[in-house]
């Protein structure tokens, strides 16, 4: 049973897909039917599209050849107007190029650039297409005009907006050199070119560089004298001051005054002078000895006025002098800024070289003239010759500035004016030395210090305010070199290089002092050398100068304390011939004799005699200095009254005359107050 039932689902299963198959094979060929069809109606389109390609090919190349024609027509035409532009451009722009251009603004001025720039199109057409066009020659011509008035434009506007700067606004932007935060403020306001003029010369200048003519010729030509006529202005009035300043123009002014009151008053007036001038000079004479207050040889008033008002003068020059320079690199930084977009960055250089070579060259116959004048009081050896030294350290101290003021141009030009400026002041240095060697001024009578010695020390603090500079300018001379190196190697090199140089000058003033000292008695010699030995070493003790001198010279203070104990020695010692009376060649008996009473007489006779001199000269003798001159009375003391004192006790117990008051004329204590008077007129 289970066997016809399986065998009955297998047929039932075969019917079943053969029926499927037949299905299938019906499907698959109306399949193909449909295929043949559609290949069919393909094919008739691909042959339709073939056909209507060919007839529509020929209508694109057409098509294509008209849009080429339409565009070449549209350029040639294009092209036409702008040909015919070139040819037009001359009749259109002649009125405008004639009537110049307006610089009253930028854009009045573009208007007429603009109208230049298209002339030089044009030209450049006709040069390349047709040289020998008649129209090219009206367009150079008419260009030729336009180029001409531009530069004249721009002549004009850089004449009208060119003031010279005043001496009172170079004076404000002097003394704001180091603040920074003004610095720009005072610079533009001090500018006489508004903004808008300024940007329409640039805009000027700009064309013509471009154009191939820079405007470089105007720029020196009106620029340049207005930077020296500043110059030239701020010399005159720092001169005028430097003269209103003057001891001597206000004496001027005061006797140029013609006020009848003055009239009225004159005589009594210069009899009042007369008598405050005659009371000055005795109380300079006597103030000296009396106080140790004044120092310095006996002068008239006229001669020390006189070196007063050189000293003063010669300081005044070297100010101003510096002044100037300070100047110098102010303007040249106000010329810079101006000149920046006026001409290419190329050639700002050779402009601000050329611009600014006269005013370098003032600035140089300035400095040359202060220096002359710093080393004519170097010969005379005079207080004036350290102002060389502050112009050079106020120059080198602008250097820096007037690099950046010259900025693209070589500082050159003012290095040049430092370099001559160090040379003279060095040769200056030299010449003192040989001013002190060759000075033949004459000592005091009362042996005071020397003026040279005065002089020589107050030169000495000048050139330690300014030993940054002395250093290096003496480290560059051989001998200088030479003895630095022979010495044992120091911190801080300038002030050994001011040290061999106060060596030199300390050393030359001794020897000169020393010869000066031969004019006088032996007991005024060793006064007059002690008294400026004295000065010297305080006067180096002060300042710091003796720490200085020391680096060159170790034992310095040692050899002028040396010096000092030698120099009282020897004074102490021009008092033995009147020792030499004092001392009895033997002990007198108890009964005199003839010859020891005439011993005795001749003594004190010659004791007499020799101590009225002696008082009546060392009375007027200068010890200005007051601990000094306290010692010196208590050394002569020491040395005469004990010998005095037993002389005069032994005649006065023996009766060696009928009048021993004609010989034993001083007392012991009449002896000691004529002491406390030596070195005192007022005593």
């Amino acid at each position: 049973m289970y066997a016809v039932e399986k065998k009955f689902e297998i047929e039932m299963k075969l019917k079943r897909e053969m029926t499927n198959m037949q299905e299938l094979k019906a499907a698959a060929k109306k399949s193909s039917t449909l295929a043949n069809d559609v290949c069919n109606v393909l094919g008739a389109c691909e042959q339709r599209l073939q056909q209507l390609e060919t007839a529509v090919l020929p209508l694109y190349g057409d098509t294509a050849r008209l849009q080429q024609i339409h565009h070449n027509m549209e350029r040639t035409v294009t092209a036409l107007d702008h040909v015919i532009n070139y040819y037009m451009v001359s009749r259109e722009l002649v009125d405008l190029i004639q009537a110049g251009p307006h610089t009253s603004s930028t854009e009045t001025l573009n208007i007429y650039v603009e109208a230049l720039d298209k002339l030089q199109e044009a030209q450049n057409y006709f040069n390349k297409n047709n040289p020998q066009s008649v129209e090219l020659e009206n367009i150079n011509q008419l260009y030729n005009t336009g180029v001409l008035k531009l530069e004249n434009a721009f002549e004009e506007l850089l004449s009208r907006n060119t003031r010279p700067l005043s001496p009172t606004t170079l004076m404000d932007m002097i003394a704001l050199e180091e603040d920074s935060s003004v610095d720009s403020v005072s610079v533009s306001n001090s500018n006489s070119t508004t903004n808008t003029a300024l940007e329409t010369m640039r805009a000027a200048a700009t064309w013509l560089s471009d154009a191939g003519r820079p405007p470089a010729g105007p720029l020196l030509a009106i620029r340049g004298p207005a930077a020296l006529n500043s110059l030239v202005a701020f010399k005159d009035y720092l001169r005028s001051r430097s003269m209103a300043a003057s001891p001597l123009m206000r004496n001027k002014n005061m006797l140029n005054r013609t006020d009848s009151t003055q009239r009225r008053t004159s005589k009594i007036q210069k009899v009042l002078e007369k008598r405050a001038i005659n009371i000055m000079m005795k109380a300079s004479q006597t103030l000296e000895q009396s106080t140790g207050l004044a120092i310095g040889p006996r002068r008239s008033i006229n001669e020390a006025y006189a070196e007063s008002s050189h000293c003063a003068a010669d300081e005044r020059a070297a100010e101003a002098a510096a002044s100037l320079a300070a100047a110098l690199v102010r303007v040249a930084r106000r010329e810079q800024r101006h000149a920046l977009g006026l001409v290419p960055l190329a050639r700002l250089p050779a402009l601000l070289a050329a611009l600014l070579k006269d005013c370098h060259a003032l600035l140089a116959s300035e400095v040359e003239r202060v220096c002359q004048r710093a080393r004519r009081a170097a010969a005379r050896c005079a207080a004036g010759a350290a102002a060389g030294w502050a112009l050079a350290a106020r120059l080198q101290r602008l250097a820096p500035d007037a690099a950046r003021a010259l900025h693209p141009a070589p500082p050159a030009p003012y290095h040049a004016i430092v370099a001559a400026c160090n040379h003279h002041c060095v040769r200056s240095l030299e010449e003192w030395v040989e001013g002190v060697r060759g000075d033949g001024a004459a000592g005091a009578v009362d042996g005071t210090v020397h003026q040279l010695a005065a002089a020589a020390l107050a030169y000495c603090h000048a050139l330690a305010d300014r030993v940054h500079v002395i250093g290096p300018a003496l480290a560059g001379e051989a001998a200088y070199a030479r003895a630095a190196a022979a010495l044992p190697a120091v911190q801080d090199r300038n002030a050994l290089m001011l040290a061999l140089y106060m060596r030199k000058v300390l050393a030359q003033l001794n020897l000169t002092l020393r010869n000066k000292s031969e004019q006088y008695p032996d007991a005024l010699k060793a006064i007059f050398l002690l008294n400026n030995t004295l000065y010297l070493l305080q006067g180096l003790q002060r300042g710091a100068l003796l720490d200085v001198l020391s680096l060159a010279e170790p034992d310095c203070e040692k050899n002028y304390r040396d010096m000092i104990q030698d120099y009282k020695n020897a004074y102490l010692q021009s008092w033995n011939k009147i020792l030499s009376h004092l001392v009895l060649d033997e002990a007198l008996p108890a009964k005199l004799r003839d010859k020891d009473r005439q011993m005795l007489k001749d003594k004190l006779s010659a004791f007499n005699r020799e101590w009225e001199e002696a008082t009546r000269a060392q009375r007027s003798y200068s010890v200005p200095d007051a601990e000094l001159r306290e010692e010196l009375k208590r050394a002569n003391k020491q040395a005469l009254l004990p010998r005095y004192t037993a002389l005069h006790a032994a005649a006065a117990a023996a009766p060696f005359a009928k009048h021993p008051d004609k010989y034993l004329k001083y007392a012991p204590l009449q002896i000691a107050a004529q002491l406390d008077g030596y070195f005192d007129e007022a005593a």
